[in-house]
């Protein structure tokens, strides 16, 4: 008979071990002796996050970058150290100019870890983000779009050739093997113009399942999710990026406005730990009302709505997942969340609905009519609606609102007395404003354009290529930035 052990929280778990098993293997040594660590890795309970799609790499170690810090915590207790690691490996990982990629790279420090934590590191768990910056392009605004490489293993650049399949959640899409990631920081000011920070865009799938007719990542279609670890290193990397090149903005603001659905990719989302404000960090989604949900009552950070229409018809054509969850269930769901009556209480409480955005396209969705009934429907929501002005595209057969419609829409809702603010579209001589992220000539089956409703066919500037595959755009060289001008209002 042999016992074997493990240490769990502080407490000693002993096991018998099968005496009946043979007493040699090939080399000489017992063979039970094989499944010992088999057997004292039965003995540690089940961490809580394993359920999570892409927590671990495709060696089985751990993705610290994929974890909470309460779950970095849980980490460190299973492998025998004591909680307070994971908040010094936090630091590490996320603190103001550290962002370390291997565990030596704090040596020089005197929280500095030892070499049995580090073993332990080694065997068990990676400090890979799962990016690799490529590229980055500045817009004449100051705004900067930095294109990832997806990476597999500890820097080990994906060139291209496609990885092996990774199953996300059950019922879910898979993992994303292949493409590029985008991600921009915005330059933004307080309304003196002064206080300049960078709100950082993240992005959190390849491509998008939604197919929205007027967003140029929606002609993609859905490559893939993106693991909570890619998301995170979007920013971790970013601000290597500004240290070293001595750029002193920091990043104040988040937004998940970037390629992909982010509630399409609700457990990744929710356990970004980016150590900001929850009111510092917006989640945006086009109305996927059961995760909209959630997320609301996780109150992890502000959402916004991505509304674009104030019919169904219209809707239904624009956002084709309205066929889904209709207009009514969507803002019968934000009524719910968000009553109008109890302002007061989401006031103190830090709690809005950060918008309704509606991306105003020439003479679809830009009409005083439209304006009119968004007034109606929103009436009794808590919220601030937010006009994005359409970034075009090649391919599109949209066209901008201008500026005299959007400052008529806006006037509606002013002279109610309700807030509406306009986005001001930033870098979008780089592909880098709202809509025109992604790269579409990696897609082999990119979304379709869908037929529009009769009545708004003949509004189009371009009559759509129904089927067509969207060509491909490439961004103009990088240019050095200009003073970063001030955006006026918006959630981000």
């Amino acid at each position: 008979m042999e016992l074997a052990a493990a240490t769990y929280a502080g407490k000693t778990c002993v096991r018998v071990l099968d005496e009946d098993a043979p007493s040699t293997s090939s080399r000489g040594a017992p063979a039970h002796v094989a499944t010992v660590a088999s057997q004292v890795a039965d003995l540690i309970p089940p961490l809580s996050f394993e359920h999570r799609p892409g927590v671990r790499d495709a060696s089985g170690r751990v993705g610290l970058k994929n974890l909470t810090l309460p779950e970095l915590e849980e980490w460190c207790v299973s492998v025998g150290e004591p909680p307070k690691r994971a908040r010094q490996l936090f630091r590490w990982l996320y603190g103001n100019k550290k962002w370390i990629r291997n565990l030596d790279q704090a040596d020089s420090d005197a929280q500095a870890f030892g070499a049995a934590f580090k073993a332990k590191v080694a065997a068990s768990a990676s400090l890979a983000g799962g990016l690799q910056l490529q590229s980055v392009h500045t817009a004449r605004d100051g705004t900067r779009k930095l294109v990832f490489a997806l990476v597999s293993g500890e820097g080990e650049e994906d060139a291209g050739e496609p990885q092996t399949a990774r199953e996300g959640a059950p019922g879910g899409p898979p993992l994303a093997t292949r493409g590029t990631v985008e991600t921009v920081l915005i330059p933004m000011t307080n309304r003196q113009g002064e206080k300049l920070r960078y709100t950082a865009c993240l992005s959190t799938q390849v491509g998008c399942a939604m197919n929205c007719q007027f967003c140029y990542t929606g002609r993609m279609g859905l490559l893939g999710n993106l693991t909570t670890a890619q998301i995170v290193e979007q920013v971790v990397e970013a601000r290597r990026f500004l240290a070293e090149q001595d750029v002193p903005i920091p990043i104040a603001n988040i937004v998940f406005m970037g390629m992909g659905e982010p509630l399409n990719n609700f457990d990744a989302i929710l356990a970004t730990g980016l150590e900001l404000s929850r009111n510092k960090i917006i989640v945006s989604t086009v109305g996927l009302v059961p995760e909209m949900r959630q997320f609301i009552a996780s109150r992890a950070a502000k959402l916004a709505v991505s509304l674009h229409a104030t019919t169904d018809e219209v809707r239904d054509w624009l956002v084709p997942t309205n066929r889904r969850y209709p207009m009514a269930e969507l803002l019968g769901a934000l009524r719910e969340a968000f009553p109008y009556d109890k302002r007061k209480v989401w006031y103190d409480e830090g709690r809005r609905l950060c918008g309704d955005r509606v991306r105003a396209a020439g003479g679809l969705n830009d009409t005083l009519e439209d304006a009119q009934r968004l007034l109606a429907l929103s009436s009794d929501i808590y919220c601030l609606v937010n006009l994005i002005v359409f970034n075009p595209h090649d391919g599109t057969p949209f066209t901008r609102s201008t500026d005299e419609a959007v400052r008529a829409f806006r006037g509606v809702f002013l002279s109610a007395g309700r807030p509406c603010t306009v986005r001001t579209s930033k870098g979008d001589d780089t592909m880098a404003a709202c809509g025109q992220l992604g790269d579409t000539s990696i897609s082999t089956r990119p979304a379709p354009m869908l037929r529009p409703p009769e009545a708004l066919a003949a509004r189009l500037a371009v009559p759509p290529q129904l089927g067509a595959r969207p060509p491909a755009m490439t961004p103009p060289a990088p240019v050095m930035p200009a003073a970063a001008e001030s955006a006026a209002g918006g959630c981000a």
